[in-house]
């Protein structure tokens, strides 16, 4: 039996206008790919989930505008607030051999090319010219850059990352 699991594509970050459109913040570009009549999963904090078909998505400063069949009202759309949008992993678009999702980086351990722990990949942040890498270790957070100079490998068989930081770090 074939497991295909939700896999998140975005966060909803608020409700917006009366009519219940939902303010989401995109992990990458997927998001810019879904189309109306097409079903999404809303995974709630709480570890509930509740379906959702698109009947308008439309990009909104940094993030996108979504509009649902099941949400309709502005109260209904505040409970959604948190919630990770996801997607079957068989939805997503075929990615290049040197191209990954975020969800296979989150999570895998970072090293230096001398082979220094570094810490664990928490976080993505896109900055428009490049995402940037929120790596962590205890209490301490490094901001890598995700440029082909920085980046060496990523090996997800290993669920390794190496990177050259510059000499700043």
């Amino acid at each position: 039996m074939i497991i295909d699991p939700p896999l998140p594509i975005g966060k909803v970050l608020k409700a917006h206008g009366l009519k219940g459109h939902l303010k989401v913040l995109p992990y990458g570009e997927t998001l810019s790919t879904l189309v109306a009549e097409e079903e999404v999963t809303a995974c709630l904090p709480d570890g509930s989930e509740i379906s959702l078909t698109i009947t308008e998505i439309r990009p909104h400063q940094k993030s996108f505008l979504l509009l649902s069949r099941e949400i309709g009202r502005v109260e209904d759309a505040h409970r959604l607030v948190g919630a990770k949008l996801c997607v079957p992993e068989s939805r997503l678009p075929s990615l290049d051999s040197d191209e990954f999702y975020w969800y296979q980086l989150i999570g895998l351990e970072v090293v230096s090319t001398d082979g220094t722990k570094l810490g664990i990949l928490e976080e993505i942040i896109e900055t428009g010219s490049n995402d940037v890498y929120v790596v962590r270790r205890g209490g301490e957070e490094i901001l890598v850059p995700a440029t082909q100079e920085v980046v060496h490998e990523v090996d997800l068989q290993r669920r390794l990352i190496t990177v050259d930081l510059p000499e700043t770090y």
